[in-house]
């Protein structure tokens, strides 16, 4: 009987836990807004195979590496919620979402295409101009590539980087939550030794990314890299 009994209990946890599983939420039609506001994730700096999160020590290195970007707010030390950012509109019809970003101003359509149950891979609809992300060990040349979950793909015309001619589509992931949807946006800033009091220096800011964590995993002993993620909760209106 006791037998009988711990068999049931796993079958009902086993079809509890593939219900759900099955359940995945739903990307509604209709335009979605932030508000003109985001939530700032903690600044994490990454030395070598060392994580820092201490704050005294990340101030720091922005003063000396990225002072103006403290001052312009790219990188914001006042984590949570509320924090002023760009006013973001998205409009769902169909198989496609429309983007609109009040600054820098642009207007963009992207198809979209399923990566996991509350997440969405999106493809821009047109090409354009794309900055080459070279292929090879991580550089400054190259971050871009390692840093996105979701570099854009392209074809060049002509390619002597960094003048190189290339155009590809734009794509990003959006994060689906019970009652709304979550862009995430990446800042980060690179710096690599190349030479006695040389360093070559990357920096991208609000790219409209998923952070690759395992581009930990490429850094060099003497790398520097410092990363933010603005996570952009878009509500229906």
């Amino acid at each position: 009987m006791k037998r009988h009994l711990t068999l049931l209990i796993f079958c009902i946890t086993a079809l509890i836990s593939c219900s759900k599983d099955d359940e995945s939420p739903v990307l509604r039609e209709g335009t979605y807004s932030n508000n003109g506001l985001a939530v700032a994730g903690p600044i994490t700096l990454y030395v070598g195979n060392k994580t820092i999160t201490e704050r005294n020590f990340i101030h720091s290195f922005l003063e000396r590496r990225a002072n103006n970007w403290l001052t312009d707010s790219t990188f914001n030390e006042r984590t949570g919620t509320d924090i002023q950012y760009y006013l973001t509109s998205l409009t769902i019809q169909g198989d496609t979402i429309a983007i609109d970003v009040s600054s820098p101003n642009y207007l963009d359509t992207f198809y979209i295409n399923s990566l996991s149950n509350n997440t969405r891979l999106l493809v821009a609809n047109r090409e354009s101009l794309v900055k080459p992300q070279l292929m090879g060990d991580l550089g400054c040349g190259n971050v871009g590539r390692y840093i996105r979950m979701n570099p854009p793909s392209y074809t060049c015309g002509y390619l002597n980087y960094p003048n190189s001619y290339c155009t590809g589509r734009k794509q990003f992931q959006l994060n689906i939550e019970n009652d709304h949807i979550v862009m995430p946006v990446l800042t980060y800033c690179f710096v690599r030794p190349i030479g006695t009091g040389i360093n070559c220096n990357t920096s991208e800011r609000y790219v409209n990314d998923e952070f690759n964590a395992d581009i930990r995993d490429s850094l060099h002993p003497e790398d520097t890299l410092a990363v933010q993620t603005y996570f952009v909760n878009l509500y229906k209106q």
